[in-house]
């Protein structure tokens, strides 16, 4: 399985409402149609509220290559 990379993730997260908590971003996401890829990545994200795309992005864990 191929792990969403931070582009696809950036599309995503470009149209969520921001501040945002973790919880929010993940339930935004899955609105906005994110795959279930996207959704693995951000359910790594640590709690707290985020104020912008690029502060969520930069808390994602670095993906793990098989």
């Amino acid at each position: 399985m191929v792990l969403a990379d931070r582009a696809e993730m950036l599309q995503v997260l470009c149209h969520v409402r921001f501040p945002a908590t973790k919880r929010e971003i993940v339930q935004q996401c899955e609105e906005l149609g994110a795959s279930p890829e996207q959704l693995d990545r951000l359910d790594g994200l640590p709690e707290g509220t985020y104020v912008e795309a690029d502060t969520a992005l930069q808390s994602l864990p670095h993906p793990m290559h098989d």
